[in-house]
């Protein structure tokens, strides 16, 4: 009995998976049954359609063209898609999306610089299939070409916002590295007119100071600032602004008089300089605001108040008169002085330290038209007895004639001099001695 229980129960698992095995074979067919009932229907009750692809991506691509040989580079082309709208067999393209589909940028006809509206080319990406563009949106690109070239252009510093302390002044500025090389369209390097390295920061400065830049800026010939988005700088990303700080000062002149005799006060003499003083810049920051400088000698005896005299401002290494002047005046107001000519007798000439050795005498007898300069009032008085003179013969130290400037004066008077150089002709020799005069009276005698 059990024997039959258990063949029964082996007999309906049989059955059971014969029964599963039918239903999978089933439902395949039925698969491939609606499969080719769907193919048959595309063909016989829908043979073609029209379907829109949205977000097509457009390739742009220059390599093997004219454009390329010739060094072009589009300038303003961005990536974008199109909408394209195609047409088929259903079981082709039923399917597509924007994958299947190829979208390009026709440049045949870029040949030179300039603007282009371009067609933009779109075909299915399956050769075999059967597919018809019916429109692209857009359809078109507007690019712009030009060629690749680098440009070098020197760089000058910019920086509105830096000054000098008071008491100071900005010399000059300078920028290291002095150029810069930048690569872009040559149109718009054309257009480049000057770069500056601009330092935007807000100082005082009282000494030489470097400041690091990395800001270029691009002008045209009208000082307008360019758009730098198509321009590549290739060496030089950084720049060092140097500015170089100068002190200013004020220089304060007084000429020196030379030659005036012994009590002669030349704080009367009528001096007038064209000016007393002049501004200038100097490297040397640590000197003084003012400072006093004698332009230059000048004789007492070059003086008779007509006369003037030139000197060239005196500047040491490196520094600049902002004056504007490079030449001092000095001349001498006439109001209240007056001239004469005297005439000097030979025994008012006094002969200062001459050799004790030998003897000295002035062969003159008189000194004539000796020119006085004074106050009005001093000259109208004086007389040829008030002119004196002295000779210095320091430098004599042999017999012999010679010719010796005098320095005139007044007695007692302090503020009237000699103009022009007078000149007074001197014996020295051998003292006489008392054997020299025995030995003349006999040869008299004989």
């Amino acid at each position: 009995m059990e024997e039959v229980k258990e063949k029964n129960k082996t007999s309906k698992r049989i059955k059971l998976i014969k029964d599963k095995g039918t239903d999978f074979s089933l439902r395949i067919l039925a698969f491939i049954i609606a499969v080719i009932s769907w193919f048959i229907m595309s063909i016989t009750q829908f043979p073609t359609i029209n379907k829109t692809i949205i977000g097509v991506h457009v390739d742009f691509n220059m390599d093997g063209t004219v454009a390329e040989e010739k060094g072009l580079a589009a300038l303003n082309y961005k990536d974008k898609t199109v909408d394209v709208e195609i047409k088929g067999m259903n079981y082709e393209i039923g399917t597509y999306t924007e994958n299947d589909l190829i979208a390009t940028v026709n440049l045949d006809n870029v040949t030179k610089e300039g603007s282009y509206k371009l067609d933009i080319d779109v075909k299915s990406s399956h050769t075999t299939d059967r597919c018809t563009i019916v429109s692209v949106t857009p359809s078109t690109v507007e690019v712009d070409f030009d060629r690749i070239t680098e440009k070098t252009i020197p760089v000058t510093a910019e920086a509105p916002l830096i000054s000098a302390e008071d008491g100071f002044t900005l010399k000059e500025t300078s920028v290291t590295p002095d150029q810069i090389t930048i690569k872009g369209p040559k149109k718009e390097l054309d257009n480049i007119s000057r770069v500056s390295a601009r330092i935007s920061s807000s100082s005082k400065l009282s000494e030489d100071t470097s400041l690091k830049t990395d800001d270029v800026v691009f002008y045209d010939e009208n000082d307008k600032k360019l758009d730098d988005s198509k321009l590549t700088i290739i060496d030089n990303s950084s720049f060092d602004v140097n500015f170089v700080v100068y002190k200013k000062k004020q220089l304060d002149f007084s000429v020196n008089i030379t030659g005036a005799p012994e009590g002669f006060d030349t704080s009367i003499l009528p001096i007038k300089l064209s000016q007393d003083s002049v501004s200038i810049i100097t490297p040397h920051l640590d000197d003084p605001d003012n400072e006093k400088i004698v332009l230059g000698n000048i004789p007492l005896s070059d003086i008779n108040l007509s006369r003037t005299f030139t000197f060239n401002v005196p500047l040491e290494t490196g520094e600049v008169n902002t004056s504007g002047n490079d030449t001092i005046t000095v001349s001498f107001e006439k109001k209240g002085f007056s001239s004469a000519t005297f005439t000097l007798d030979a025994d008012n000439i006094e002969l200062k330290n001459a050799p004790a050795a030998f003897l000295s005498e002035v062969d003159n007898q008189k000194l004539p038209n000796v020119m006085m300069f004074g106050p009005e009032d001093v000259i109208e008085n004086l007389t040829d007895e008030d002119i004196h003179a002295t000779v210095s013969l320091s430098d004599i130290k042999g017999t012999g004639s010679y010719t010796k400037e005098a320095k005139i004066y007044a007695t007692d008077k302090k503020n009237v001099w000699s103009y022009g150089v007078n000149e007074v002709q001197i014996t020295v020799s051998v003292p006489k001695t008392e054997d020299d005069s025995s030995k003349s009276d006999s040869s008299s005698e004989e």
